[in-house]
């Protein structure tokens, strides 16, 4: 009798137990968070830590990742709501505001430009001698955006060179000598070269290859969405930034998890290179995520002197810093 007893006393137990659980999931708020790219990889590690090491939960927020069909999707499932907040290039932000789209920088990424021309293990790499090369570029806003820079430093146009226009990576063209130089982020490249060759490309990064020192990506949302779940957002980026101290502090088990949940991203070797390549530009002298007037404004009147905008608009178009407060 007892034991029956007791039996149906954990069967109870166990129901309820269940019951609050279910009750507890349907009780958090969903958060619809777009990639910038087709795949995940190494960059998708703060969201990724705070899915998983349960600090979005903790916040009570179920916080689903899209990986969109390429870069330029991210900003427009934005802007019609089919997503809350985003990961983009901080010139697809200002591209972006130019255009008339409802979007905002809620976040900086990254603090600096990691961005550069890349080639091969002993082949340096110079500003002087571009004439006549062959060059990987993509055909995102931030290439777009940086490669006149490069040509002006360098004294040459477009017509002095070869582009050749990679869909995924051009890291595998430069390997195999089908280009001269590699354009792309150093968290990107180098990680690649050093997995495969087990040796370190040459380069020029952000200023070196005449571009300007600005933030590479930013978290986005559509000012629509913040006027409506503005509290929603606070706590997505609440959570976020401290997942973002924890992978710094534990790059290793960080890549680890982005590595499981996403094989496609690449080896762990590989991931974890990546974000710690990242960590030291990822927090400022105000700390992490937080922006400021020379974060947006030198890259808005860099893109209008060189005739790719047409106007600069006042910083507090481009971003706020009040879902940080």
């Amino acid at each position: 009798m007892k034991s029956a007893i007791l039996k149906s006393g954990l069967v109870s137990l166990f129901l309820g137990v269940q019951l609050m659980a279910v009750a507890t999931a349907a009780d958090l708020t969903p958060v619809r968070f777009v990639f910038n790219w087709s795949t995940a990889d190494h960059e998708l590690i703060p969201v990724v830590v705070a899915q998983e090491k349960g600090f979005y939960e903790a916040e009570g927020l179920k916080v689903d990742v899209i990986l969109p069909p390429d870069s330029q999707t991210t900003a427009r499932l934005l802007a019609v709501g089919q997503a809350d907040i985003g990961f983009e290039s901080t010139t697809d932000v200002v591209f972006g505001v130019d255009q008339g789209l409802p979007i905002v920088s809620v976040g900086v990424y990254a603090q600096r430009n990691n961005w550069g021309l890349f080639g091969r293990p002993g082949e340096p790499v110079s500003l002087s001698n571009l004439k006549g090369k062959s060059i990987g570029i993509f055909t995102d806003s931030w290439t777009k955006a940086m490669m006149p820079f490069v040509y002006k430093a360098a004294g040459i146009t477009e017509n002095d060179v070869q582009l050749i226009i990679a869909h995924d990576s051009d890291t595998p063209l430069l390997l195999a000598g089908k280009i001269d130089i590699a354009t792309n982020t150093a968290n990107y490249l180098v990680p690649t070269v050093q997995t495969e060759l087990r040796k370190d490309p040459t380069g020029l990064v952000g200023k070196e290859a005449g571009v300007p020192d600005v933030p590479v990506w930013a978290y986005t949302a559509s000012t629509d969405y913040l006027a409506k779940h503005g509290d929603v957002a606070k706590k997505w980026m609440k959570a976020t930034v401290k997942a973002t101290e924890w992978a710094a502090e534990h790059p290793e088990e960080a890549a680890a998890l982005v590595t499981k949940l996403y094989p496609d991203s690449g080896t762990l070797e590989y991931n974890t290179l990546g974000w710690k390549s990242l960590i030291p530009y990822l927090k400022g002298a105000d700390g992490y995520m937080v922006q400021n007037d020379a974060h947006w404004l030198p890259i808005a009147q860099a893109l209008k002197d060189t005739d790719q905008l047409k106007t600069v608009l006042p910083a507090n178009k481009y971003y706020t810093n009040d879902l940080l407060k």
